[in-house]
């Protein structure tokens, strides 16, 4: 019955926008190459990479007009989102129904996240200072070591314009919520360089049902700088930076008095890269993430601070139509706080190998790598991906591969005897098919996957510490299309989730069953306009499937009008039907909203 539930609201919706919303499929030109550099660590075109991943531009940024990367990103194919309301609440994504733990988040190739808890911020991330993101669906182990079992997402902060380029912009909407931002940016040839600052502020609304009365809101101030230089010798330097700091306020059940939090979100990297022979290429990146947290929480006050230090080496070749890549990673994690662990740092280095070869139709990858991780020795993880091209518009794949998660801090040293060391990495064999077109500005896509993951981590009632006992069986299947036309821009997505623990036969929770995601836009010269429509079928919100969250669809309405060549007047208007619903039990999301900004370039 939830399938049938939720399928009716998701066509009711969709019914109602086509009366708004006719779009002629005319035909079109064919779709330009896409190139993405995360799925084997290499660049390659979307139609040719073995692994499914979707692309997010900074045009689909400014189209949608998202106050947050979360927003951008739920219901995607294989994506997820559980939020414990808006504005800057604490937010977890589920890739292919894995935990939230179980993925990788890179900042301009730099290893991102909190090393106690396992996750991103991503409700910290500014999203006004991105000009990318690549979402991998699928364990890619072989590349990028732990935690990748659901896939890896890639984050490209804001770069050089070609042409100089000053931007500024300023927004208004719903609870009171102020956005600004502004930037310089130019590539003279030899030097390049990008600085911009974006402030986001919202007094919020009360999220927590039963919680505190109050407004919960947010700040969040934000700068993203780079600055290269390319030399006669083909070498190329390049710094990066991007850092976000300020205060999101909560509600709590369990304790009373002001409760907020402090924070700072900072990726900062220098990239070294330079030729290998006449047709290869090096790269060294040095980085470090940092994930500080200063919450205030009734009368108790709690400090984490994360700091991950990355260094990274490749070399990439292309010898006819085969491309090799090697390298070898170095990750050093330290946490402080106001909780003492029995360790406070930790280190893993790896070496790694992958490959993409072409042959007449076939495609072939393959993937290996070693990790040595100084709290649990050696983990190797493979993988192998295979396609057909039927003829220049379909094509065939699939692959099989291994992939891991390190233990958590929390995991393993957290005080009070919570924390186990004697834990083993959870470890997960995945398998997956997939059906492929491009043509005439279609681009469509079917996945079927399983995921099997054993030694899960949870806390055991009855040690009253972590263990690995539990094993989790994922079987699903996603469903994309996207279409471009003269003025018309279509995308729709489907992904239909078993996520259980076998060891109970229940769901996994927050993982539905069914959701979904459609996106049209057009343009008539200088005005544009669009509709979402997103949506989610029921799911639980605990493990003992006891609390239910009901389904729901959502609506939001977007346009835009170019007043000249320099100014652009847009508006959002989210949650058009002020539908209730809730991804975290208890946590209301927002209501209807309308936001309005100008933006201007010179």
């Amino acid at each position: 019955m939830q399938g049938l539930h939720f399928r009716s609201r998701i066509t009711g919706a969709f019914v109602l926008s086509s009366c708004l919303f006719v779009a002629p499929l005319e035909a079109a030109d064919e779709l330009e190459p896409i190139i993405v550099t995360t799925p084997m660590r290499m660049a390659q075109t979307v139609d040719d990479s073995l692994h499914p991943v979707s692309v997010i531009t900074r045009e689909d940024i400014e189209r949608l007009q998202p106050n947050s990367v979360p927003e951008l990103i739920r219901g995607l194919p294989g994506v997820q989102v559980g939020a414990s309301g808006g504005f800057g609440k604490q937010t977890g994504v589920f890739l292919r129904g894995a935990n939230a733990n179980q993925m990788i988040v890179l900042v301009d190739g730099v290893r991102a996240g909190s090393a106690t808890a396992g996750g991103a911020a991503w409700e910290f991330i500014p999203v006004d200072q991105i000009e990318r993101i690549e979402v991998v669906r699928g364990p890619r182990a072989s590349a990028y070591g732990a935690d990748a079992v659901g896939g890896v997402i890639q984050i490209f902060t804001r770069s050089p314009a070609r042409e100089p380029m000053r931007e500024l912009m300023v927004g208004y909407g719903r609870y009171n919520t102020r956005q600004a931002s502004a930037s310089v940016s130019a590539d003279s040839g030899a030097w390049r360089y990008h600085l911009g600052a974006s402030h986001l502020a919202s007094d919020g609304y009360d999220v927590l049902r039963g919680g505190d009365p109050d407004d919960d809101g947010y700040r969040n101030d934000a700068v993203n700088a780079r600055l290269g230089y390319r030399m006669d010798n083909g070498l190329d330097l390049e710094w990066r930076l991007l850092r976000a700091q300020g205060r999101t306020e909560f509600d709590s059940l369990w304790t009373s008095g002001t409760h907020e939090e402090d924070f700072v979100q900072q990726a900062v990297s220098v990239q070294l890269s330079g030729p290998a022979g006449s047709a290869g290429g090096w790269r060294v990146i040095a980085g470090e993430t940092r994930d500080e947290r200063d919450t205030l929480d009734g009368d108790g006050r709690y400090r984490y601070d994360t700091r991950r230090r990355n260094l990274s080496a490749q070399t990439d070749w292309l010898l006819n139509r085969t491309q090799l890549s090697l390298g070898a990673d170095y990750l050093h994690d330290q946490v402080s706080g106001s909780t003492d662990f029995a360790r406070d740092s930790r280190d893993s280095r790896a070496v790694f190998a992958q490959l993409h070869s072409e042959w007449s139709r076939h495609q072939f990858g393959a993937g290996l790598r070693n990790d040595w991780h100084s709290d649990f020795g050696t983990h190797g993880t493979g993988d192998l991906a295979w396609a057909y091209r039927l003829d220049e518009a379909w094509r065939i794949r699939g692959s099989a591969g291994t992939a891991f998660r390190a233990p958590t801090f929390n995991d393993l040293y957290f005080p009070w005897g919570f924390g186990n060391p004697d834990l083993e990495p959870e470890r997960a064999r995945n398998l997956e098919a997939g059906l492929e077109y491009s043509r005439a500005g279609h681009r469509l896509g079917l996945n079927v996957f399983e995921n099997r993951v054993r030694d899960l981590i949870i806390y055991d009632t009855e040690t009253f510490t972590m263990q690995n006992v539990n094993r989790a069986h994922i079987t699903g299947a996603e469903a994309s299309w996207q279409w471009a036309g003269q003025d018309w821009q279509l995308a729709a997505s489907y992904t239909w989730l078993h996520a259980r623990d076998e060891e109970t036969g229940n769901q996994l929770p927050r993982r539905a069953r069914h959701s979904a995601r459609l996106d049209a836009d057009r343009s008539l010269g200088a005005l544009r306009y669009g509709f979402s429509l997103i949506g989610q079928g029921r799911r639980y919100d605990d493990p003992s499937n006891t609390l239910e969250l009901p389904s729901y669809v959502t609506m939001d309405l977007r346009g835009g009008y170019r007043l000249d060549r320099h100014w652009d007047v847009s508006a959002a208007w989210s949650n058009v039907f002020d539908r209730y619903y809730e991804t975290v039990a208890g946590y209301r999301q927002p209501g209807q909203a309308l936001n309005v900004s100008l933006r201007g370039r010179f």
